[in-house]
């Protein structure tokens, strides 16, 4: 079929070019790995050196133009990386989180003790009841169960009838047959729920989220948790403990969107910064400072620039190899076809062995598909000429997909009209002066490699 075709036509450069910015993608999610760990204080030499590794065999894949796995293969490796960082914080905020409820229990422990010490009028030394007080608060900077075993020391079998229900719970556990435990015997079969809100696990697990997601605003919260848990237990506690659970939650919310949108701006400011030397009109130290809705315009504005940088270049490896690949097929090249190309959307090209007949060259330039079709120059209607160009014009696109595959280029049919299935197309006296007027200009020579 040698008649009017629909082709798309891929190069070796924008290939390459996807590639390479990839794998800038990828340099940058394994840099975001190394944050996370420093963030999540965990160290795993041997998951970073197969990170390495993964990343060499990438460069190899490069060399030996294994081009069509390599964009892939790196999203998959970028998307483990995401996994392994998402995988390795839940454990942490798993663990914080219990450590937190663990203490929590630990301080309800020693207002226990300290009431059973009050109740029995056992005096303790001011330094003593400082630190009890301080744990109570929060503030206590040492071991608290040193703290519960000198209290617990202190405490001997007695009349507990004006205990309240919870102390004598707590006392009926240290104390069997009217002797005293061992504290170790006690903390052992001791399992003190809290006294609180049962949304205390919920506040717990959002205060550990956040403490790996933005520690400024952590801070807050935790001193606003220790603020609530000195209230008394009453409606008003519940309802603070309703407040802050609605806050976290909304807070965390916020803080994983934050760190999302500023992971996927990362990665494009990336492969930005691989594509085009000119400096980005934003300072980056900037980031933890603009809100949500600016980081999405950020990204927004960062889409657009790497969407024109893209269509710009890979418009100009189409022209170049599509110009380059026609000239050495003998076609008539010359410099400033490009821009009337872009201009007008089409070109005309003329071979000198077939006098009075050219090819068009239909479509935008960054665009993959295009029409190529032989036309005519002249008003003359010889049909069996126009069949005779067509098929010329069939070997002649037959050399170029063969000239562009040694480059490492593709240029495929997609639709195709056999040879007299419509008039040849005729150039306008308009168009064919101007081709006449860029004879005196000097032809391109085709690329040899």
């Amino acid at each position: 079929m040698s008649g009017p075709k629909v082709v798309r036509i891929t190069t070796k450069q924008e290939i390459t070019a996807t590639c390479k910015g990839h794998l800038s993608r990828l340099d940058q999610a394994i840099k975001q790995w190394q944050k996370s760990m420093v963030k999540l204080g965990e160290t795993d030499e041997n998951y970073y050196e197969a990170i390495l590794a993964t990343r060499k065999n990438f460069d190899q894949m490069f060399e030996e133009k294994l081009f069509s796995e390599i964009p892939k293969q790196v999203l998959v490796a970028i998307s483990n990386l995401d996994d392994d960082i998402a995988k390795r914080r839940q454990l942490k905020i798993a663990a914080k989180s219990q450590h937190a409820i663990e203490v929590k229990q630990a301080k309800e422990n020693i207002k226990a003790l300290v009431n059973l010490l009050n109740h029995k009028q056992i005096a303790i030394s001011d330094e003593f009841n400082n630190e009890l007080q301080a744990a109570i608060k929060g503030k206590y900077q040492g071991n608290i169960n040193q703290l519960l075993t000198k209290a617990f020391s202190l405490l001997k079998p007695n009349n507990t009838t004006e205990l309240s229900q919870q102390q004598q719970a707590l006392l009926n556990r240290m104390v069997e047959d009217n002797t005293t435990q061992t504290f170790a015997s006690w903390l052992e079969k001791q399992h003190i729920e809290l006294q609180k809100d049962p949304y205390i696990q919920k506040i717990e697990h959002y205060l550990a989220e956040l403490s790996f997601e933005q520690r400024e605003i952590y801070e807050v919260f935790i001193e606003r948790s220790n603020a609530i848990e000195q209230q008394p237990v009453d409606s008003r506690q519940k309802l603070l403990l309703d407040s802050i659970v609605l806050n976290l939650a909304q807070a965390v919310k916020e803080a994983k969107e934050r760190n999302a949108l500023q992971t996927q701006l990362e990665l494009l400011i990336a492969e930005l910064n691989q594509k085009t030397v000119e400096p980005l009109d934003f300072d980056l130290n900037t980031l933890d400072t603009i809100n949500i809705n600016q980081l999405k315009e950020l990204i927004d504005s960062c889409e657009q620039t790497l969407a024109q940088i893209t269509e710009k270049t890979v418009a100009t490896y189409r022209q170049q190899a599509i110009l380059q690949g026609l000239a050495s097929l003998g076609y008539e090249v010359r410099h400033g076809m490009d821009t009337k190309w872009v201009k007008d959307g089409r070109l005309v090209l003329r071979n000198p062995s077939t006098p009075g007949y050219g090819i068009e060259l239909a479509g935008k330039a960054e665009a993959a598909r295009m029409q190529i079709r032989a036309v005519k120059l002249t008003g003359e209607n010889n049909q069996q000429r126009d069949n005779d160009i067509e098929t010329l014009w069939c070997g002649d696109f037959h050399k170029l997909q063969q000239w562009l595959a040694k480059q490492g280029s593709y240029l495929t049919i997609e639709k195709a009209l056999p040879v007299g299935a419509v008039a040849l197309k005729s150039v306008t006296t308009t168009e064919n002066d101007a081709l006449e007027g860029t004879t005196s200009q000097t032809t391109l020579t085709s690329t040899k490699r």
